[in-house]
C-alpha cells in the first residue's frame, strides 16, 4: 500500500496574552495545519495572506464593502476542536493575542 504522506514535525505552541508569531510559510511541507485546543474569547484569528499580494504594487485601494476575494487578508476564527490545513506556500500569522489566557494549538507539517 502506498504511503500518502508522513508527519514531518509538530509542535504545541501556546500563545500567551500579548504573544504573536511572525508571518511565515511552511516551506518543504505539502500539508501544514493546526488543531485548536484552547481558543479563549478575545484570542486572535488566523490571518492568511493573499498570495498575489507581492505582485499587486499598483492595485486599487480596498473599500470597506470589498468582498473577501478582493481583500489582501482573510481571517479565520477557529473554535476548540477545529482542524485547519492549507498549502505550504501560503503565508500566515496570528496577530497579537488579546485574550486574558493562553491560545493553545497543535501545529503540524506533512512532508
Amino acid at each position: 500500500m502506498a504511503q500518502v504522506g508522513k508527519k514531518r514535525n509538530s509542535g504545541c505552541p501556546s500563545q500567551k496574552p500579548g504573544g504573536a508569531p511572525p508571518s511565515h510559510p511552511h516551506l518543504r511541507a505539502c500539508g501544514p495545519g493546526t488543531v485548536y485546543i484552547g481558543f479563549p474569547d478575545g484570542a486572535s484569528s488566523l490571518k492568511l495572506e493573499d498570495p498575489r499580494l507581492p505582485f499587486m504594487m499598483a492595485r486599487p485601494s480596498v473599500t470597506e464593502d470589498a468582498t473577501e476575494a478582493e481583500r489582501p487578508f482573510v481571517y479565520l476564527t477557529p473554535r476548540p476542536g477545529t482542524i485547519l490545513m492549507w498549502e505550504s506556500w501560503l503565508r500566515h500569522e496570528v496577530p497579537t493575542n488579546q485574550a486574558k489566557s493562553d491560545r493553545i494549538s497543535i501545529s503540524f507539517n506533512y512532508a
